[in-house]
């Protein structure tokens, strides 16, 4: 019998013992059996993590490449500079209170497979397989094809000519492709790619509030000097209401009612909430550290006032550096305020870093949703050969590798099973080439801005989901120990806001919540169809 056949059916034998409110096993995963969750000892001694690790951790997988071009996003969405700074605070808040969430739920349920396992744990088999296929179909093509497009941004905003639309689309389009070939070698390529491409986002965000910081010393020194930024910082009030611009739509807000504002400012978190992404992660950290329920509370505490703080420093550096009326011009937004500023040399030079960074980005997606895939196809729920790794010719039957599939490659745990079997060409070739095709279709047939509000209603459904089965299992499962139990408040405001901001801004874009719409219906057509 075959390494996969002998794996399978461990699988299928542990998911038939297991309790009945888990139907099936998530996909990702060597988990332990929910049933020992309260057995396992408390000082396990493969907990390696400390308080001041996990802050590194958090504040290392939010800090990406969403903060140089979602500001547009959101500054486009809002009435006035200081209320995008609100924005960008309340998205702290929210993703302060998910990440506590997820923390209590990585804490009390040690199951390898993120927000899928505690899915299925919760919900059954049909809501772990729609995370799957909406991951898969929808969110992670959806957010690499934003990634690209960053990537196109900035490298045409170096011309000091407007660079063609379909030009644009090209250059995405090509940058992908060079991404997934280099992760379509082998996974310890990949790895390095994305451990080489932290140092240099967490570098791109220093020189952006650096940037800010010499223009406020300039005009202090100088009112006149030309390292001074623009002049609305300085000569306008914060909070006085403008008009904005929207994918080329003047929006006045003087004769807006609420109910649109409200439309308007949900899309506008979907920006924020695009940068701090990597919050959800909080559940891998809270199942790795030594003293969850001490040193987990000031490990997520911590490094949310960090990255809330720099988030808000970045973004007033760019109404500093830029004409108030240029913030929503550019998905590029960091690239266009260093060089308007700086001169061509610093836009050059932010331009490359900002493609970089968006590169590491993609290298991380690319990485997880192989991965996520493969173990799809083991599960039966896609073709079987999307689960093929390696060359076409020359294929490994190699197991899948654990992990978790929202976490950043460069963060996660890599278990190797049998390493000596792995061939050199262990990429999942033809689940890098799915992704590939969908990836493209987003990128010719979508825009940076519609993108953004498709990903965060599809990843927001389940975010939502996550932390509502949180609130289920405190009442379920009482007894369950749990090591960090934050105040119901959290979660609660949590899923309260959130399914707010789902709502309205599917109200807002019906044709983003559309297309979400028939691929959740198509996805729970097969889940009941595959049960049968």
């Amino acid at each position: 019998m075959s390494s996969q056949a002998q794996e399978r059916d461990g699988i299928e034998e542990e998911a038939h013992n297991k309790p009945s409110n888990s139907e099936t096993q998530p996909l990702l995963e060597r988990r332990t059996s929910p049933t020992s969750i309260n057995n396992q000892p408390s000082d396990n001694p493969t907990k390696q993590l400390t308080a001041r690790h996990a802050f590194a951790v958090l504040v290392t997988l939010q800090i990406g490449s969403g903060i140089f071009a979602s500001p547009a996003q959101v500054d486009s969405n809002v009435p006035s500079p200081g209320a995008g700074l609100l924005v960008w605070v309340l998205g702290g808040l929210l993703s302060w209170a998910g990440a506590a969430s997820f923390a209590e739920l990585g804490a009390a349920i040690p199951l390898n497979g993120g927000m899928q396992a505690y899915l299925a744990y919760v919900y059954g088999d049909t809501m772990a397989f729609l995370m799957a296929w909406i991951y898969i179909m929808a969110a992670k093509p959806s957010a690499m094809a934003i990634q690209s497009i960053v990537i196109a941004e900035s490298i045409g905003s170096i011309s000091s000519n407007p660079t063609a639309a379909w030009l644009l689309k090209l250059i995405a389009a090509l940058a992908f492709v060079v991404m997934v070939l280099l992760n379509s070698i082998n996974t310890k390529v990949t790895l390095r790619l994305s451990e080489s491409f932290t140092g240099i986002k967490l570098l791109t965000v220093f020189l952006v509030v650096l940037g800010g910081t010499v223009a406020v010393i300039a005009h202090l020194v100088n009112p006149n000097s030309s390292l001074s930024g623009g002049e609305d910082w300085y000569s306008k009030n914060w909070f006085a209401t403008r008009s904005t611009t929207s994918e080329g739509h003047t929006i006045d807000w003087t004769s807006m009612s609420t109910w649109d504002r409200y439309g308007h400012y949900s899309a506008a978190i979907y920006g924020g909430l695009w940068a701090y992404d990597g919050w959800d992660n909080a559940n891998v950290v809270a199942s790795e550290i030594r003293n969850p329920g001490q040193a987990l509370p000031k490990a997520i505490k911590a490094a949310m006032i960090v990255v809330l703080g720099s988030y808000e420093l970045v973004n007033i550096a760019y109404y500093i550096l830029l004409p108030w009326s240029a913030v929503s011009s550019s998905d590029a937004v960091a690239v266009v305020a260093l060089g308007s500023a700086f001169g061509r040399w610093a836009g050059v030079l932010v331009s490359i870093l900002v493609a970089v960074s968006c590169a590491g980005s993609i290298t991380s997606n690319v990485f997880t949703i192989g991965r996520l895939t493969v173990a799809a196809s083991e599960r039966e729920y896609l073709p079987a050969i999307l689960g093929q790794r390696g060359l076409p010719w020359r294929q490994t039957q190699a197991p899948i590798l654990s992990s978790d599939p929202d976490i950043d490659s460069q963060m996660n745990g890599i278990a190797f099973q049998n390493q000596d079997k792995l061939s050199h060409f262990d990429a999942p070739i033809y689940a890098n080439l799915l992704a590939l095709s969908l990836t493209l279709v987003y990128i010719f047939t979508g825009s940076f801005r519609t993108l953004l509000t498709f990903v965060g209603m599809a990843m927001w459904v389940f975010y939502v989901s996550t932390v509502l089965g949180l609130l289920l299992l405190r009442r379920r499962e009482p007894e369950l120990h749990r090591p960090y139990k934050p105040s119901v408040i959290l979660p609660a405001t949590f899923v309260i806001v959130g399914t707010f901001i789902v709502v309205r801004s599917a109200i807002f874009a019906p044709a983003q919540a559309g297309v979400l719409a028939c691929l959740l219906i198509i996805g729970t057509l097969i889940s009941r169809l595959r049960a049968r």
